[in-house]
Formats: structure tokens, C-alpha cells, sequence
């Protein structure tokens, strides 16, 4: 009975020890499936909170395609229903995304660019909400976004936008961009020129 039980315990221990590396190596794989064959597309980022941009080591993005208030009169999803559904595309000549519908059932058709959000209602829940950077470069990057990012009530010609891979309704985010700059590579510059002076 004891070699029984011993038996069990390693099977279980075993099942165990291989889901711990396929979980993850099947959710990389699918990131890196969207980012390689994905349709990249540009989200305008809204006003920041100048007080609370960077949390740690990630930006808290402010994304303006699903920052719709409830009592916005223009806003196209109030009167859609609650819960999960998909998101219709569209880009500009720049590859900006707007969301054009919000559609219950999943699109068919090729090159139909759509995202699986869901709705709350008023607004569409974002499914882009941190952008991770390096701890040493993070507090460069937040001084950066401060600069470049508009606050509210102010118009900027400044260009913050998030990109992003789009395939199959699943989106990987592929980078922060500052007037077209990758956020890593101007926080590594601007670093770079604090120690030279």
C-alpha cells in the first residue's frame, strides 16, 4: 500500500513539476506568435496623472480609444451590453487605431482587424494597462513620459503612442513610442547624456 501511495505522489510531483514549465512556455509562445504575426497598429495615449505615471517598474497607461465616461453623449458603447465581445478596428493613413463597433460575435472574414475586450457597460476595460521597463531605466522613462505626455486640459504636439500587434482578436504589446522614439532607447540616451555632463 505504501509503494502504491509513494507511486501516486511521485506521478503527482512529476505532472507538476513538467506543467510548471509548459504553462509558461505556452503563454511565451503565443506572445511571441502574435508579435511575429500580428498587424501592428498605434494607440494614442490620453492625459496623464502627472502624480502617479510610473508605478515601479511599468507605466500606467492612459490609453484615448477606451477612456469613455458614462455620461459622454458621443460615447458608442453605453448602449451596448455588458460582457466579453470584440472590438472592430480601424487605422488611419499612420497606423492609429480607433474602435469602430463593438460586436457581440466574432468577426469572420479575412484581414478583419478586431481585439477581445470586454465591456463594462460605458466603456470598453483596456486590455493594455502596463508597460514594463528596466528598473534602471524607469525613472529616466518616467521623466521622459512626464515631459512629452499631455495633462489634462492641455494640448500638446508631442506624440506618445503605445504599439501594438493585433492577430486573431489577441494583442501583445510591442513597444512605447515617444515622437517615434522607442521609450527604452530615449531613456537610455537621456542617461547617457546625464553622464557626460
Amino acid at each position: 500500500m505504501s509503494k502504491n501511495i509513494k507511486y501516486v505522489f511521485a506521478v503527482v510531483i512529476g505532472i507538476g513539476i513538467v506543467l510548471q514549465f509548459v504553462i509558461p512556455s505556452t503563454m511565451i509562445f503565443r506572445q511571441e506568435e502574435i508579435l511575429h504575426k500580428g498587424v501592428r497598429v498605434y494607440f494614442a495615449t490620453g492625459a496623464v496623472d502627472p502624480l502617479d505615471v510610473f508605478c515601479g517598474r511599468y507605466v500606467d497607461l492612459n490609453l484615448d480609444e477606451f477612456r469613455w465616461r458614462r455620461w459622454d453623449e458621443e460615447n458608442p458603447f453605453k448602449d451596448v451590453p455588458k460582457g466579453w465581445g470584440y472590438a472592430m478596428i480601424a487605422t488611419n493613413e499612420h497606423g492609429i487605431a480607433t474602435i469602430t463597433t463593438f460586436e457581440t460575435t466574432r468577426p469572420e472574414g479575412e484581414g478583419t482587424l478586431y481585439l477581445r475586450v470586454k465591456n463594462r457597460g460605458w466603456s470598453l476595460e483596456s486590455p493594455f494597462t502596463k508597460f514594463y521597463m528596466p528598473e534602471k531605466l524607469a525613472p529616466v522613462a518616467e521623466e521622459i513620459y512626464r515631459e512629452m505626455a499631455p495633462r489634462r486640459g492641455q494640448e500638446t504636439t508631442n506624440s506618445v503612442l503605445l504599439a501594438v500587434r493585433i492577430h486573431n482578436g489577441k494583442a501583445a504589446v510591442e513597444d512605447l513610442l515617444v515622437n517615434g522614439t522607442p521609450m527604452i532607447h530615449a531613456a537610455q540616451e537621456r542617461l547617457k547624456q546625464g553622464k557626460q555632463k
